[in-house]
């Protein structure tokens, strides 16, 4: 074998290096990052289906204003519900600024539990502990 690897000539030895030299900079590092990508791939797709998964308890409810402030009052200490125009309802939800994470729960399972939407952004206003969240939902 050390026969063999003298006999070849310089130009083959250097592009025999180049392509070990290769081999080490270039593909092994690429196979790497795409198994750590690919890896990644599939726990943020699984985390995607358990959220499409969610499991409803009950059929969304049909939004009414009434219905629904009682329903948030459960969670918040005030809740406004104005009609606006073209169907749309503004809500404003007065909360401590402890019980954040509940009203991000809140929202996200908002429709789940009823037939609506939230139309526009969401505007957080700060009053001393409190907040005041206003948002406009368009129900179906």
């Amino acid at each position: 074998m050390n026969n063999g690897l003298k006999s070849l000539s310089p130009i083959t030895k250097i592009l025999f290096a180049i392509s070990l030299l290769l081999l080490f900079a270039w593909v092994i590092p690429s196979m790497v990052s795409y198994y750590k990508n690919e890896k990644l791939y599939k726990q943020k797709s699984t985390e995607l289906e358990k959220l499409d998964k969610r499991e409803i308890t009950s059929e969304a409810k049909v939004f009414h204003a009434e219905v629904f402030k009682i329903d948030a009052e459960n969670y918040f200490d005030k809740v406004v519900v104005i009609p606006i125009q073209n169907n749309k309802y503004k809500i404003e939800i007065t909360l401590k600024k402890e019980a954040l994470p509940k009203f991000h729960t809140f929202l996200k399972n908002l429709s789940l539990n009823y037939k609506v939407e939230v139309d526009d952004n969401l505007v957080y206003e700060d009053i001393n502990k409190s907040l005041k969240i206003t948002m406009i939902l368009k129900p179906f």
